[in-house]
């Protein structure tokens, strides 16, 4: 899969995540200037089709369970969006209809990491 087809949020993608951020406060500076955050995730883009199954990977820290919790709608986005079916995360949690069927398909699967 190229890069451009992992973030083209065409109409045939069930779920698609565009430039999805989580930025967390850490601490200020003097009198509350400067204030230092961690960037957990820092623009993430991709679509899984219908029929797809998509596994997110990576080293320790960096960012995977925080992608995931906020695609679960458990943790709000500093920036970015995402669209499941064609709808906006806004708009499918405002219906009762929409998060029912988006909680319905929308699962993540952790690894043991003690059984791997």
């Amino acid at each position: 899969m190229t890069t451009e087809n992992a973030t083209n949020g065409s109409s045939e993608s069930l779920l698609a995540v565009r430039g999805l951020k989580k930025h967390f406060q850490v601490g200020s500076g003097l009198f509350g200037r400067n204030k230092l955050f961690l960037k957990a995730v820092d623009g993430v883009d991709f679509q899984i089709k219908e029929g797809e199954t998509y596994g997110l990977v990576g080293e320790s820290g960096c960012g995977k369970t925080t992608t995931a919790k906020m695609i679960l709608r458990l943790e709000e986005p500093t920036d970015g969006t995402f669209e499941f079916e064609g709808n906006d995360a806004e708009t499918v949690g405002k219906s009762k209809d929409l998060t029912r069927n988006y909680k319905s398909n929308v699962q993540a699967v952790f690894q043991d990491p003690w059984a791997s």
